[in-house]
Protein backbone atom coordinates (compact mmCIF):
# COMPACT_ATOMS: atom_id res chain seq x y z
CA UNK A 1 0.00 0.00 0.00
CA UNK A 2 1.10 3.61 -1.21
CA UNK A 3 0.65 5.96 1.92
CA UNK A 4 2.87 8.74 0.26
CA UNK A 5 0.41 12.04 -0.62
CA UNK A 6 0.23 11.82 -4.59
CA UNK A 7 2.53 15.06 -5.88
CA UNK A 8 0.21 15.97 -8.68
CA UNK A 9 -3.00 16.02 -9.52
CA UNK A 10 -4.21 13.67 -12.86
CA UNK A 11 -4.85 16.12 -14.90
CA UNK A 12 -1.69 17.75 -13.84
CA UNK A 13 0.11 15.41 -16.03
CA UNK A 14 0.40 14.06 -19.53
CA UNK A 15 1.46 10.78 -21.20
CA UNK A 16 -1.11 8.78 -19.79
CA UNK A 17 0.19 10.21 -16.69
CA UNK A 18 3.90 9.28 -17.14
CA UNK A 19 5.02 13.35 -16.69
CA UNK A 20 3.99 16.62 -15.38
CA UNK A 21 2.60 19.00 -17.80
CA UNK A 22 5.19 21.37 -17.27
CA UNK A 23 7.86 18.67 -18.11
CA UNK A 24 5.39 17.89 -21.57
CA UNK A 25 5.78 21.34 -22.24
CA UNK A 26 9.55 21.47 -22.32
CA UNK A 27 9.65 18.26 -24.59
CA UNK A 28 7.46 20.04 -26.68
CA UNK A 29 9.77 22.55 -26.89
CA UNK A 30 12.84 20.84 -27.44
CA UNK A 31 11.18 18.86 -30.27
CA UNK A 32 10.17 22.22 -31.88
CA UNK A 33 13.88 23.63 -31.63
CA UNK A 34 15.30 20.16 -32.83
CA UNK A 35 12.72 20.84 -36.06
CA UNK A 36 13.71 24.03 -36.55
CA UNK A 37 17.47 23.55 -36.40
CA UNK A 38 16.69 20.32 -39.12
CA UNK A 39 14.70 22.31 -41.38
CA UNK A 40 17.30 25.07 -41.16
CA UNK A 41 20.06 22.81 -42.33
CA UNK A 42 18.05 21.50 -45.21
CA UNK A 43 16.87 25.02 -46.43
CA UNK A 44 20.32 25.50 -46.17
CA UNK A 45 21.24 23.97 -49.10
CA UNK A 46 18.30 23.67 -51.09
CA UNK A 47 16.13 26.91 -50.29
CA UNK A 48 18.32 29.81 -49.15
CA UNK A 49 15.45 32.66 -49.96
CA UNK A 50 12.87 30.34 -48.05
CA UNK A 51 14.43 30.41 -44.68
CA UNK A 52 12.90 33.65 -43.30
CA UNK A 53 9.72 31.53 -43.27
CA UNK A 54 11.39 29.89 -40.26
CA UNK A 55 10.63 32.85 -38.35
CA UNK A 56 7.30 31.97 -37.56
CA UNK A 57 8.13 28.68 -35.82
CA UNK A 58 11.00 30.18 -34.11
CA UNK A 59 9.10 32.76 -32.74
CA UNK A 60 6.39 30.20 -31.69
CA UNK A 61 9.33 28.70 -29.96
CA UNK A 62 10.94 31.83 -28.13
CA UNK A 63 7.19 32.83 -26.95
CA UNK A 64 6.86 29.64 -25.38
CA UNK A 65 9.90 29.16 -23.76
CA UNK A 66 8.73 32.48 -22.32
CA UNK A 67 5.68 31.69 -21.30
CA UNK A 68 6.95 28.45 -19.36
CA UNK A 69 9.60 31.01 -17.77
CA UNK A 70 7.59 33.54 -16.42
CA UNK A 71 4.50 31.08 -16.13
CA UNK A 72 2.33 33.59 -18.56
CA UNK A 73 -0.49 31.99 -19.83
CA UNK A 74 -1.36 34.23 -22.56
CA UNK A 75 2.18 33.57 -24.09
CA UNK A 76 1.14 29.58 -24.42
CA UNK A 77 -1.69 31.15 -27.25
CA UNK A 78 0.82 30.92 -30.29
CA UNK A 79 1.64 27.33 -29.74
CA UNK A 80 -2.12 26.47 -29.24
CA UNK A 81 -3.27 28.50 -32.54
CA UNK A 82 -0.35 26.85 -35.18
CA UNK A 83 -1.20 23.52 -33.41
CA UNK A 84 -4.78 23.64 -34.29
CA UNK A 85 -3.70 25.15 -37.63
CA UNK A 86 -1.36 22.28 -38.57
CA UNK A 87 -3.88 19.40 -37.32
CA UNK A 88 -6.66 20.95 -39.59
CA UNK A 89 -3.85 20.91 -42.02
CA UNK A 90 -3.04 17.58 -41.91
CA UNK A 91 -6.96 16.38 -42.13
CA UNK A 92 -7.06 18.49 -45.42
CA UNK A 93 -3.68 16.74 -46.77
CA UNK A 94 -5.38 13.47 -46.10
CA UNK A 95 -8.30 13.86 -47.36
CA UNK A 96 -6.82 15.68 -50.70
CA UNK A 97 -4.23 12.24 -50.86
CA UNK A 98 -7.01 10.02 -50.27
CA UNK A 99 -8.88 11.27 -53.04
CA UNK A 100 -5.84 11.12 -55.10
CA UNK A 101 -4.97 7.99 -53.83
CA UNK A 102 -8.31 6.07 -54.65
CA UNK A 103 -9.98 7.92 -57.86
CA UNK A 104 -6.55 9.57 -59.72
CA UNK A 105 -3.65 7.44 -58.76
CA UNK A 106 -1.86 8.15 -62.02
CA UNK A 107 -1.40 11.20 -60.33
CA UNK A 108 -0.01 10.23 -57.69
CA UNK A 109 2.16 7.95 -60.23
CA UNK A 110 3.71 10.75 -61.78
CA UNK A 111 4.62 12.62 -59.28
CA UNK A 112 6.42 9.88 -57.88
CA UNK A 113 8.23 9.12 -61.36
CA UNK A 114 9.26 12.30 -61.59
CA UNK A 115 10.56 12.36 -57.58
CA UNK A 116 12.41 9.56 -57.95
CA UNK A 117 13.47 9.53 -61.72
CA UNK A 118 11.34 6.35 -62.57
CA UNK A 119 9.04 5.46 -65.50
CA UNK A 120 6.65 3.71 -64.05
CA UNK A 121 3.39 3.22 -65.52
CA UNK A 122 1.04 1.48 -63.63
CA UNK A 123 0.71 0.78 -59.90
CA UNK A 124 3.82 -1.17 -58.32
CA UNK A 125 4.46 -2.56 -54.74
CA UNK A 126 7.11 0.55 -54.69
CA UNK A 127 4.38 2.54 -55.37
CA UNK A 128 1.31 0.95 -51.90
CA UNK A 129 4.65 1.69 -49.66
CA UNK A 130 5.57 5.11 -50.85
CA UNK A 131 1.70 6.32 -50.32
CA UNK A 132 1.96 3.92 -47.11
CA UNK A 133 4.88 6.02 -45.92
CA UNK A 134 2.94 9.21 -47.02
CA UNK A 135 -0.58 8.18 -45.16
CA UNK A 136 1.88 7.26 -42.08
CA UNK A 137 3.47 10.93 -41.89
CA UNK A 138 0.30 12.47 -42.79
CA UNK A 139 -0.99 10.52 -39.49
CA UNK A 140 2.23 11.13 -37.14
CA UNK A 141 1.93 14.78 -38.18
CA UNK A 142 -2.07 14.92 -37.25
CA UNK A 143 -1.60 13.18 -33.76
CA UNK A 144 1.37 14.88 -32.63
CA UNK A 145 -0.24 18.68 -33.46
CA UNK A 146 -3.51 17.00 -31.67
CA UNK A 147 -0.97 15.80 -28.62
CA UNK A 148 1.05 19.44 -28.91
CA UNK A 149 -2.49 21.19 -28.63
CA UNK A 150 -4.43 19.22 -25.91
CA UNK A 151 -0.68 19.44 -23.72
CA UNK A 152 -0.39 23.15 -24.38
CA UNK A 153 -3.89 24.10 -23.23
CA UNK A 154 -3.69 21.68 -20.67
CA UNK A 155 -0.56 23.82 -19.08
CA UNK A 156 -2.48 26.92 -19.73
CA UNK A 157 -5.18 25.89 -17.43
CA UNK A 158 -2.49 24.74 -15.04
CA UNK A 159 -0.83 28.20 -14.75
CA UNK A 160 -4.36 30.18 -14.94
CA UNK A 161 -5.00 27.53 -11.97
CA UNK A 162 -1.99 27.79 -10.34
CA UNK A 163 -2.53 32.00 -10.67
CA UNK A 164 -5.97 32.16 -8.90
CA UNK A 165 -6.24 32.37 -5.35
CA UNK A 166 -6.82 29.40 -3.26
CA UNK A 167 -8.13 30.56 -0.13
CA UNK A 168 -10.59 33.10 0.66
CA UNK A 169 -8.68 36.31 1.68
CA UNK A 170 -8.14 37.20 5.01
CA UNK A 171 -10.45 39.91 7.05
CA UNK A 172 -9.65 41.57 9.43
CA UNK A 173 -11.87 44.08 11.21
CA UNK A 174 -9.89 46.80 12.94
CA UNK A 175 -12.14 48.06 16.00
CA UNK A 176 -12.35 52.42 16.07
CA UNK A 177 -12.20 53.70 19.57
CA UNK A 178 -15.51 55.29 19.83
CA UNK A 179 -18.50 56.47 21.75
CA UNK A 180 -19.73 53.44 24.13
Amino acid sequence: MNCSPKKHKDEDRCLRGQIHLNTGMKLLVTIGTFVIIALVTLMYFKFRKAMFILLIPTFITVSTVFGIISKRQRLLWPIIGVSMFHAILACYALLIFSFYFFFKPYYIIMVLNWAFNTLHTEKTPSYYMQCACIYLGLFVFLFFNIWQAVVSFSYRNLLIRERAPSRQPTVLVVNKPGIY
